[in-house]
């Protein structure tokens, strides 16, 4: 394969890890919408998934079968704004499914589970590949590190997220 053939490969010119959208969907009790959060997800990734194996022992020896779908939990980074308007949200939700104070929360689902959007974008904003993850609450608000060392860098947490399930987005 030449070098011609290896560009003519790669399209456009590739998937950029860069391009990417977030639409994030917080449940109402939040008090946050979707209209100005995206721009604050600095990282996230296309879904994973895992087909695990169903093992059966025969004389000895493992036989392999197609087992069971698992779904890997799905992380951001989020970039703190000067009023740290995400990072009170995700708390918000955190607390809405298990209080830090007397560890009460809410017990129905569809009031703390919502869905979110992660989108690879080309280099025109054009969607290549869309994923929807259903059912998603965080399970964990990471903590922001603080230092006086720090110059230059706008702070950042990490949020993980448990769903029930993604599907691709139809183009």
């Amino acid at each position: 394969m030449d070098i011609m053939q290896f560009r003519n490969k790669l399209g456009a010119g590739g998937a950029r890890p860069n391009q990417f959208t977030v639409i994030l969907n917080f449940p109402v009790e939040t008090g946050i919408t979707t209209d100005d959060t995206s721009l604050l997800v600095s990282a996230a990734a296309l879904p994973a998934s895992n087909v695990n194996p169903a093992i059966v022992m025969y004389r000895g020896r493992e036989v392999k079968f197609a087992g069971e779908r698992t779904f890997d939990p799905w992380t951001i980074t989020v970039m703190n704004d000067t009023d740290m308007k995400l990072r009170k949200a995700f708390e918000r939700w955190s607390d809405l499914m298990n209080n830090r104070t007397d560890n009460s929360g809410e017990v129905i689902p569809n009031f703390y589970m919502s869905d979110i959007e992660v989108k690879q974008l080309d280099r025109n904003d054009e969607e290549i590949r869309g994923y929807k993850i259903f059912n998603s609450f965080p399970i964990t608000v990471s903590e922001v590190g603080l230092s006086y060392a720090a110059n230059d860098v706008i702070s950042e947490f990490n949020v993980t997220f448990q769903y029930s399930h993604f599907e691709v987005t139809p183009l």
